[in-house]
């Protein structure tokens, strides 16, 4: 995952005549469901529309602006037009597609954020789910649409919950690693031995390319991907162990030091 966008192998989605169908679309915002299969890659591309990504089960990861994103059914993604982005799907996803022309619908994000789920959007999105593209054309189904993109803007933010990626040959084969293993301990002096290089240019290269320092990377990428097992639904303990922590307590502390707010907040309800 943290290659360079521009680099990943080619995956199976977005299909090009979706892709087609959404831009050509009359309204200014649509709701298009989406299950998409554990493991799948998909391929870097933008849209002309703005894009909500909510998964009623399962985890996600995207890959935009040189960071890496992750979401689950308590948090959703939001992708500005424009931006050239793509999906990995952690788990088999049931997701929920919100599309929308901003330049008719003003106010929402400009760059991309994970965006608190509300129990109100979460219903609207799994009522929508259940309409036809001829229900979609009566007054009161649009203005549900409409209520979804207000929801889209008025969400808490948790933005700061990314990670800076890195093409460097020496950085990515720990940065992907751990990606897949984010309860490895391993430190510093153990990944030099891996990569042939020394600790101390490990450390060097980590502030130079993502701008925080080894400990700072997996301390993040541990919060992030907590927050998207939380929210799927793990509990607080499981998530502890999985992640490499001795005890909940140590878990929960660093936590809180990093979000501001306790482990259990992000629970999924």
């Amino acid at each position: 995952m943290p290659n360079s966008i521009e680099n990943r192998t080619p995956g199976a989605m977005p299909d090009g005549d979706r892709l087609s169908a959404i831009e050509r679309a009359e309204s200014p915002v649509l709701l298009l469901p989406n299950r998409l299969p554990k493991g799948l890659r998909g391929v870097p591309h933008r849209h002309g529309r703005g894009q909500f990504i909510y998964p009623s089960k399962g985890r996600f990861r995207v890959q935009a602006e040189h960071q890496i994103w992750a979401g689950s059914p308590q948090q959703a993604m939001w992708i500005p037009s424009g931006v050239v982005h793509c999906v990995d799907a952690l788990d088999d996803l049931d997701v929920h597609n919100v599309y929308v022309r901003t330049t008719e619908i003003a106010g929402l994000p400009e760059t991309c954020k994970v965006l608190n789920v509300t129990p109100l959007m979460r219903e609207l999105l799994m009522y929508g789910r259940t309409l036809s593209a001829e229900d979609w054309r009566r007054d009161e189904n649009v203005r549900i649409l409409l209520v979804i993109t207000d929801l889209i803007r008025l969400a808490d933010d948790l933005t700061s919950i990314h990670l800076p990626t890195s093409n460097d040959r020496r950085l990515t084969p720990i940065l992907t690693s751990l990606m897949d293993q984010p309860d490895d301990n391993r430190g510093l002096e153990d990944w030099a031995a891996v990569t042939n290089t020394s600790a101390r240019t490990l450390a060097r290269l980590f502030v130079q390319h993502t701008g925080l320092t080894f400990g700072q990377w997996r301390q993040r990428l541990r919060v992030m991907e907590a927050l998207t097992r939380l929210g799927d639904g793990q509990s607080v303990l499981a998530v502890s162990l999985d992640l490499g922590y001795a005890s909940q307590s140590a878990f929960t502390t660093m936590f809180r030091k990093v979000v501001g707010r306790p482990p259990s907040d992000f629970c999924a309800k």
